[in-house]
C-alpha cells in the first residue's frame, strides 16, 4: 500500500489528508484501508501495474520527509478515488438491526439527497483532476514503465493518438484520464469500421500524417481522408465507451452534456437504463452517418485517379428519399 509506511494510523491519516484536506481528522485509518487497496488495483488498471510498482518501491525506500513527484501524483488518485468510495458507504451506521442514518440528531441534519448528489459529482471531478495530472506527468518525463505500457502503445497504433486531436473531433473535457481508457475502444472501432473501407495500407499512411499539416501534393487525398475518418473514429468510440464504462468515470462536463440531452438540467444523473440507450443509439446513428461519408469519399478519390465518375452521396437527400414514410414530397 502507498500509505502508511511508518506503520503509525494517525501519521498515516494526516498523510492521506494531504490529498484529501476534507477527510475528518478523527477517522480511524483502518476503515480507510479496504477503499485504498481497492483504489490502487482501479488505478492499476488505468495507469499499469508497472508504473504503480515503481510509485510503491519509491514510497518505500525513500527516508526524506518530501516525496517525489510520481509517489505524490499516485497518492493523489489512490486517496481521491478511496475518499470517494469510503464517503459512499458511509454516509449509513450498519448494524445488527439494519443500516440507520449517521446523523447526531441534536446539531445535525441528514443531508437532502440533491446536496448528496452534487458532493459526488465534486468527488468525481477531483478525482479526474488528480488523474489528468498523474497521466500528464507520465507524458511529460517519459517514465519508461508508463511508455512501456499497453495503454501508451496503443497510441502509436490508432488514428486519434493524443487528447488534442480527439478533442479535435469530439470533446471530452480535457480529461486525460478518460482518453487512456477509451484507447482499447477506439482499436477496436478502427478496426471493425474504419481499417475495412480504407484498408491496411492506406491506414497506415494516414496514421503517420500529421493532421495539422496543411496539404501539399499527394498529401492532399490523405488529409482528406483524415478529415472524414476521424470524427467517424470518434463517433464510434464514444459510443461504445458510454455503452461500456461507469458513469462515474466520466468527466463532469461530459456528465452535463449527456444530463442535457435527455433531462432536465434539475434532474439527477446518471440517466436511467432507457435514456443512457437514447444517447448511444445517437451517438451510433451519427457514426454510421459519418462512417457513410468516408466510404463516399474513398470512392470519389478512387474515381478521380481512375478518371471515371461517381455520384456523391448526400446523407441529408437519403433521408428524405421517397422509401422514407415519414418524408412526403
Amino acid at each position: 500500500m502507498i500509505f502508511n509506511k511508518k506503520n503509525n494510523l494517525v501519521t498515516a491519516t494526516d498523510e492521506f489528508r494531504v490529498h484529501v484536506a476534507i477527510l475528518d481528522k478523527k477517522t480511524d485509518f483502518d476503515l480507510l484501508i479496504p477503499d485504498i487497496e481497492n483504489a490502487e488495483y482501479e488505478l492499476c488498471r488505468i495507469i499499469g501495474q508497472g508504473v504503480y510498482d515503481l510509485a510503491d518501491s519509491q514510497y518505500h525506500s525513500n527516508t526524506e520527509e518530501t516525496e517525489n513527484e510520481l509517489v505524490k501524483h499516485v497518492q493523489s488518485a489512490v486517496a481521491n478515488i478511496a475518499f470517494r468510495d469510503y464517503t459512499v458507504t458511509n454516509d449509513l451506521r450498519h448494524s445488527l438491526t439494519g443500516r440507520k442514518a449517521a446523523v447526531n440528531p441534536a446539531n445535525e441534519k441528514q443531508a437532502w439527497e440533491f446536496f448528496i448528489e452534487r458532493d459526488n459529482e465534486g468527488l468525481n471531478y477531483r478525482i479526474q483532476k488528480a488523474l489528468n495530472r498523474l497521466i500528464d506527468y507520465l507524458d511529460r518525463e517519459q517514465v519508461s514503465q508508463w511508455t512501456a505500457s499497453k495503454a501508451y502503445q496503443i497510441r502509436h497504433q490508432v488514428l486519434l493518438s493524443n487528447i488534442e486531436l480527439f478533442g479535435r473531433f469530439y470533446p471530452i473535457d480535457n480529461s486525460l484520464a478518460l482518453f487512456n481508457q477509451l484507447l482499447p475502444f477506439q482499436l477496436e472501432v478502427q478496426r471493425k469500421y474504419i481499417l475495412p473501407i480504407l484498408g491496411a495500407e492506406l491506414m497506415q499512411s494516414i496514421i503517420a500524417l500529421d493532421p495539422w499539416a496543411s496539404g501539399d501534393g499527394g498529401d492532399d487525398d490523405l488529409l482528406r481522408l483524415f478529415d472524414y475518418a476521424a470524427p467517424a473514429l470518434a463517433l464510434w468510440t464514444m459510443a461504445v465507451g458510454i455503452k461500456r464504462l461507469s458513469v462515474k468515470l466520466l468527466p463532469e462536463g461530459l456528465v452535463q452534456q449527456f444530463r442535457s440531452s435527455v433531462q432536465s438540467r434539475t434532474s439527477s444523473f446518471p440517466p436511467a437504463g432507457k435514456d443512457k440507450d437514447l444517447i448511444v443509439a445517437g451517438l451510433i446513428r451519427d457514426a454510421q452517418e459519418a462512417t457513410a461519408m468516408l466510404e463516399n469519399q474513398v470512392k470519389m478519390i478512387e474515381a478521380a485517379n481512375e478518371e471515371t465518375t461517381v455520384t456523391p452521396v448526400s446523407m441529408l437527400a437519403d433521408r428524405n428519399a421517397d422509401t422514407n414514410k415519414y418524408f412526403s414530397a
